[in-house]
């Protein structure tokens, strides 16, 4: 069993999952709620699009990295790769698959959300500012880049941690901070700071995920 096909069999069972339903359906739901409530406090929406892809960071990144070790974190406790581990494949592969599956899924969501963004603001404004649309392009990069980073920390968390309950507190306590690190570039103002971002959100999800592997190369099942 080879890569895609390991990726196609956990994609099938994590966009029936209940939480990638509520990323899919609620996502929008609630940058929508966001949008009215910072337009009814401050009277100056900020564009919605901007709004989406801020959620899909935040909310979407946090979901999918708790789902990401606690499926792994279960699988362990279940003996589930004792059974995988029987046939020819490479362990690698089963890590990147769980990333991969998890992070095309969020990906999707996020799509959906900026994409109700876009409808949501040409709407309201009966147009749609070139302005708006490179904010929208660079947030929903930067936006991707974190979850990328939070879907590589839940898949490293899984697999060192022993309980769910210590990887959800782990996801939630350290994953998250360790997705804020790409936004240190926009944090001090650099020039071309949404390239540098997604380079550093590369570089450590590229560094998680190796140590993720060598991590379950090591694993005794």
């Amino acid at each position: 069993m080879k890569l895609p096909l390991l990726y196609s069999d956990e994609l099938k069972g994590f966009y029936k999952s209940k939480v990638m339903l509520f990323l899919w359906v609620g996502l929008p739901i609630v940058a929508v709620l966001f949008r009215f409530v910072q337009y009814g406090s401050s009277g100056q929406a900020i564009p919605f699009t901007v709004i989406s892809a801020l959620v899909v960071s935040s909310l979407a990144g946090t979901l999918a990295a708790v789902m990401l070790a606690v499926s792994i974190i279960n699988e362990k406790n279940r003996h589930v790769y004792e059974l995988f581990l029987i046939r020819p494949l490479k362990r690698r592969d089963i890590v990147l698959a769980k990333f991969l599956s998890v992070y095309t899924c969020v990906a999707v969501a996020s799509l959906i959300a900026v994409a109700v963004g876009v409808a949501a603001d040409y709407t309201t404004a009966n147009a749609f500012p070139p302005t708006i649309l490179n904010d929208t392009a660079q947030s929903l990069a930067i936006s991707l880049s974190m979850v990328a980073v939070s879907c590589s920390a839940g898949v490293l968390i899984g697999i060192a941690s022993p309980t769910v309950l210590v990887g959800a507190i782990l996801v939630i306590y350290g994953g998250n901070q360790i997705s804020v690190i790409p936004l240190v570039p926009t944090m001090l103002n650099l020039p071309e700071a949404p390239l540098f971002t997604v380079a550093l959100a590369a570089a450590v999800a590229a560094s998680l995920l190796i140590s993720a592997v060598a991590l379950f190369e090591r694993k005794q099942f």
